[in-house]
């Protein structure tokens, strides 16, 4: 098992869309309390695919200092049969308005193998600043600071959200979309490159209609940094991800939709049901 394989799906999967520099979201509505997507998650060991781990995110209505917020969360883990090789038990969680999914409060905490992260945001818009605490077992130590921002800015897990409200339609192929994304207590400019519409097979052998996407990674002990990422969404109101593939420094790594509930539009359909 690689280490962070199922954190870098939580973090860099799905966080893609028009997070555009100066345009924060309007409404949300493309999901509800009460939607849960899962997903399989495979490696490439060597010349063969693993069944590596599984991904779920769920919704939940909340209150938060007086707002009424949704609760994001977020949960990865290596397949049962894989422990004794290498044990990962990720969980995200994330705070956000309902109205406008401003995010209001995030944290990560991780363990994989040996390596333990436990990090927490506390944004404040009126300031502009993020507090921050951020700690992972390679530091042995906990930072505590302020993080300055003047733009929208996003978690990881508030970003999957957000991106899935957008219209995608104002976008020609190739053209790249900007947005800023909070990873480990620093800020990330990133990019995703529109690669336009395509039919994506399923292993089922289901035929969808999806959105296509590439991703700039930022370059660390996972990824090498590039446009090494990958992700197809359905085309729909809905808006999920279906597939998602990436170059990681030791092989590759896919994540397919096993099952959805409470989706707020109905069922994904495919084009050969």
């Amino acid at each position: 098992m690689n280490k962070y394989l199922i954190s870098s799906f939580l973090i860099f999967s799905l966080s893609f869309p028009k997070l555009l520099s100066g345009q924060c979201l309007e409404q949300s509505t493309a999901y509800q309390a009460g939607e849960e997507i899962w997903y399989d998650v495979k490696y490439n060991w060597g010349i063969i695919w693993v069944d590596a781990g599984e991904v779920m995110f769920a919704v939940e209505d909340a209150k938060w200092e007086g707002f009424d917020a949704h609760w994001f969360k977020g949960y990865g883990r290596s397949m049962p049969k894989w422990d004794w090789v290498y044990k990962v038990r990720d969980t995200f969680d994330a705070i956000g308005t309902q109205e406008q999914l401003k995010p209001l409060y995030f944290h990560r905490n991780t363990s994989e193998g040996s390596y333990k992260v436990n990090n927490k945001y506390w944004f404040d818009k009126e300031k502009e600043t993020i507090k921050a605490e951020v700690y992972n077992s390679d530091d042995e130590e906990k930072v505590k600071k302020n993080v300055p921002f003047d733009d929208c800015i996003w978690d990881v897990l508030s970003a999957i959200y957000y991106a899935r409200n957008l219209d995608f339609t104002s976008y020609s192929s190739e053209e790249k979309i900007p947005f800023n994304l909070i990873v480990d207590g620093k800020v990330h400019n990133l990019y995703v490159r529109y690669l336009g519409k395509e039919k994506l097979e399923m292993p089922d052998e289901k035929v969808y209609n999806t959105i296509k996407f590439s991703a700039l990674l930022v370059e660390g002990t996972i990824f090498d940094g590039g446009e090494d990422m990958t992700v197809w969404v359905t085309d729909d109101k809905n808006k999920i991800p279906l597939k998602v593939q990436a170059k990681i420094q030791v092989g590759w790594v896919k994540a397919f939709l096993k099952s959805t509930k409470g989706l707020k539009y109905g069922a994904i359909t495919p084009l050969n049901p």
